[in-house]
């Protein structure tokens, strides 16, 4: 039996002993399970026996959902398979209240099961999803033209590093010649026209390359029509006047 001088907080120990207050409603956790996942919340919870407010919390701008999702995470039992929505939220949870373990399982999800695309690239940077980030860039190198509007989120805040190495690779595949990276705020403004380069550059490689060749299309002309003077001359005149008429060389 309780002493009368005992807090009136204490509860039978398989009972919940604490309700957090977000935005949309409370739930009542066990405290013990946030002190041991996080030690954002320990410090929290320790705070608050302090102050004499520990039976309660509010955590403002949060969302039950997601604390309930969150706080089911942290326990062993939990079976619910992640979605991509679970893991993009969860993933904010888990960096502002320091779970690294949840951290670790979104990430790990999130490289397995979710696109690449700018959206998640911003994501993984802010988040210091160091493997989800290098998954992001990698896929993006392989195709600069296909990626250009994802790779627009590299001039943000929080990108700038990354922006730095990309650069040097963004000037080559556009056609551009090499210069230093202006300030992100500058590349944001001018990224029209750098995406219009990386868009074109390879239909404009295609056509350096179909220039070198056609110089010798004439004479292979006359080689493969039927051996006739007349036809081949004629052919090669042909020919000739129509590569010239483009401004190409023979």
């Amino acid at each position: 039996m309780c002493s009368s001088d005992e807090s009136p907080a204490k509860r039978p120990r398989s009972a919940p002993d604490l309700k957090i207050v977000v935005d949309d409603g409370e739930l009542e956790v066990h405290s013990v399970i946030l002190e041991y996942a996080s030690p954002v919340f320990a410090k929290m919870l320790s705070s608050a026996m302090k102050e004499g407010s520990g039976t309660s919390i509010q955590l403002p701008g949060k969302k039950f959902t997601e604390l309930d999702t969150f706080y089911k995470e942290l326990q062993l039992c939990t079976m619910k398979p992640l979605t991509k929505e679970t893991a993009i939220f969860l993933t904010h949870w888990a960096e502002e209240y320091q779970v690294d373990s949840l951290k670790d399982k979104c990430e790990a999800y999130l490289l397995a099961s979710v696109p690449v695309t700018g959206q998640a690239l911003q994501h993984a940077v802010k988040y210091g999803l160091h493997k989800r980030t290098k998954q992001c860039l990698d896929v993006m190198k392989g195709d600069l033209a296909k990626h250009v509007n994802d790779l627009e989120v590299l001039t943000e805040k929080g990108c700038e590093e990354h922006l730095k190495q990309m650069w040097p690779l963004i000037l080559r595949e556009g056609g551009l010649q090499p210069s230093p990276l202006p300030p992100a705020e500058h590349v944001k403004s001018m990224w029209p026209f750098v995406a219009h380069a990386l868009r074109t550059a390879p239909r404009l490689r295609q056509l350096v390359r179909l220039k070198g060749e056609c110089a010798s299309w004439p004479m292979d002309l006359m080689v493969v029509l039927p051996c006739s003077h007349s036809a081949d001359e004629k052919a090669k005149t042909w020919l000739t006047e129509k590569l010239r008429a483009h401004g190409l060389p023979v």
